[in-house]
């Protein structure tokens, strides 16, 4: 679904008509769109924001990782002569006295992230998934990246009730909590159905 329709839909119900609002209200419920879109990546692991970072480690310890990296969604893997290896992250300052294979993330998302690692070898093949951050839709004819489009237009819809005071903003957020929840217990199952069990490295900076 596109970020216009998303509008529309949402208009039919804050405006009673299904039109894209104008100037200002436009940019506002723009900006909320890509808002919520954001809130939702901020809750967990999300399978739409799953990317993998491919490289061969050549006497370094130190890895850029891409603009867009939010967390790694699971420890990041080594492919040496020996088979995989796994890198577990752990706080920086858990560094001292550790012999152990290990990797820690040092940055910040305007300077950005470099992961430093311990027990790499030479020739050394790294595999990190990590979570991205959102793209975000800029344009009208963008597609939202959230399986389920619908938590985008609820919380439209909260946000622009409680701008206005309007108490329906209570009900429109209950079912945008709802849509995430589904979009949450969806992205559990893993192929096949099968359950998974990821433990979120990534912390809700609204809650």
């Amino acid at each position: 679904m596109t970020l216009e329709q998303i509008l529309l839909d949402s208009a039919a119900t804050l405006d009673l008509a299904a039109t894209l609002p104008t100037g200002d209200e436009l940019t506002l419920r723009e900006n909320y769109a890509n808002q919520a879109v954001e809130d939702a990546a901020a809750t967990g692991m999300f399978n739409e924001f799953k990317k993998e970072f491919n490289v061969t480690v050549t006497n370094t310890i130190y890895i850029s990782l891409p603009d867009d990296f939010r967390g790694f969604h699971v420890n990041p893997m080594g492919l040496g002569s020996g088979g995989w290896v796994e890198f577990p992250e752990i706080e920086m300052e858990e560094r001292y006295g550790n012999a152990d294979n290990y990797c820690y993330v040092t940055g910040n998302k305007q300077d950005g992230y470099t992961a430093t690692f311990n027990g790499l070898v030479t020739a050394m093949s790294l595999s990190i998934i990590y979570q991205a951050y959102p793209d975000g839709m800029l344009s009208l004819d963008a597609v939202c990246e959230l399986s389920d489009p619908t938590y985008v237009t609820r919380k439209i819809e909260s946000y622009v009730l409680y701008s206005r005071g309007d108490d329906r903003f209570q009900t429109a957020e209950s079912r945008a909590n709802n849509a995430l929840l589904n979009m949450i217990g969806r992205g559990s199952k893993g192929s096949g159905g099968q359950g998974r069990d990821t433990k979120s490295r990534l912390v809700n900076p609204l809650s």
